[in-house]
């Protein structure tokens, strides 16, 4: 999981009253100062053999520890495969974590989809188990593809650090806003577009995009042409509150298939608790709770150019006053981490007392 993800959720277990060990490939001086112990594994960063390599390595810590007889795990689907024998030899229960299942293209995600399947598969037939989702579509997703119990799954979808992330009162200019990676796949090259497209309808709006990815060459020769698009790489969350608050509107180019339909995005709660009005490609993975919001503009991939100018051109001040102070007010009820938090520790106590 991204580290935004994964530092909130710890935090959280740590902070009621368990003790907790992060095993993974991050450097360990990014975990300086945290309240959780930190275990760096090295391992290969060729593709395709990064999760077996990890995995096998994370195996041999496992073995060589003498007293495991209080402990859960929390694993990724990439790794289950490869760690499930250890870890029920051990007795020690687990919960499986998917965030999304194979997002990339090509070769890649088909040698994935086999490895999620079989993931899925452990959770069913192991006693002491269960596996999380980001929402109740990703749920459904995962019983069409295997055959197991709805209570064997729990949902845990991605919060946000309202404190982190705050509105400003500041009068802006219209700015658009897209964060996260900045891949083909994403639908991230209509963005440019539709600020070209604004300019020909003489409707003034700036684009800042930030993130690393396979589009950042062809979207950084377009910024050097038109000075209203920003382009950042991938930076820390202070500093990127910070461009947020610059923003009126945030956007969401995900196209309308399955694994961004089953979605959760972090950037959806980090936009609304800044206050943002929300734009992008209408399906489930776009919509909190279902429902559509006044606040938030969904269209179709046909129609996302021209409905998304013609919602900006209808914008005042108090239009976009009101509908920021509901976004923000939403995420303050609805998307706080500590329900997340809460999820997981009633999933970790509903296994450790199985």
């Amino acid at each position: 999981m991204c580290f935004t993800s994964q530092e909130n959720l710890l935090l959280g277990i740590h902070n009621s009253g368990l003790n907790v060990c992060l095993i993974n490939k991050d450097r360990a001086d990014l975990h300086e100062g945290l309240p959780w112990d930190h275990i760096e594994i090295k391992s290969s960063n060729i593709t395709g053999f990064k999760s077996f390599s990890l995995a096998r390595k994370m195996d041999s810590w496992l073995t060589s520890k003498s007293d495991s007889s209080e402990s859960l795990a929390i694993v990724d689907w990439r790794l289950i495969k490869h760690l499930h024998k250890t870890l029920d030899k051990l007795k020690i229960p687990w919960i499986l974590l998917d965030r999304s299942p194979p997002a990339s293209n090509g070769l890649l995600a088909k040698l994935q989809w086999p490895i999620w399947k079989k993931a899925w598969r452990l959770v069913a037939k192991t006693n002491r188990s269960s596996g999380s989702v980001v929402s109740q579509l990703h749920c459904d997703f995962v019983q069409d593809h295997v055959s197991i119990q709805t209570e064997k799954i729990f949902i845990l979808p991605a919060g946000v650090d309202l404190e982190r992330f705050t509105p400003t009162q500041e009068n802006k200019t219209m700015t658009l806003i897209y964060h996260g990676r900045l891949d083909s796949h994403r639908g991230v090259l209509a963005l440019p577009q539709l600020i070209s497209k604004a300019k020909e309808k003489n409707v003034q709006v700036k684009l800042i995009l930030i993130g690393d990815g396979d589009c950042v060459k062809k979207l950084e020769l377009i910024a050097k042409k038109e000075t209203s698009i920003e382009i950042h790489s991938q930076m820390s969350r202070e500093q990127l509150a910070i461009h947020l608050q610059r923003a009126t509107i945030g956007l969401l180019p995900m196209p309308n298939r399955d694994i961004w339909r089953i979605s959760s995005p972090l950037k959806m709660s980090e936009y609304c608790a800044s206050g943002l009005l929300i734009c992008g490609i209408d399906h489930d993975g776009h919509r909190f709770d279902g429902e559509n919001k006044d606040w938030i503009k969904l269209c179709s991939q046909q129609d996302f150019h021209d409905a998304v100018i013609e919602w900006v051109s209808s914008l005042d001040d108090t239009m976009i006053s009101e509908f920021s102070h509901k976004s923000r007010t939403y995420a303050e009820e609805n998307l706080d981490w500590q329900f997340s938090v809460t999820t997981i520790l009633t999933a970790i106590h509903k296994l450790k007392s199985s």
